[in-house]
């Protein structure tokens, strides 16, 4: 399982595949960002706020708050 987060719409979802691009609720389509691997660390972006879990630190990339994640580990 991975991590995707959608930076028009800030969900984030946990799934084996990248999820559908169709029908994000801020119009258009999803813009999806593969984070990394689930795991049981939290870690949270000081910029944008998300929460996710992973095993390694989550990628950097695609931050909706001026390029890269922040990433703080929360445990």
């Amino acid at each position: 399982m991975r991590n995707y987060f959608c930076k028009n719409c800030r969900t984030v979802i946990r799934n084996a595949v990248k999820p559908s691009v169709f029908n994000c609720p801020k119009g258009g389509q999803h813009q999806w960002s593969d984070l990394g691997e689930v795991g049981a660390t939290p870690y949270q972006c000081k910029k944008c706020g998300i929460l996710v879990e992973s095993k390694p630190q989550p990628s950097p990339y695609d931050c909706p708050e001026s390029g890269t994640h922040q990433w703080s580990k929360l445990s």
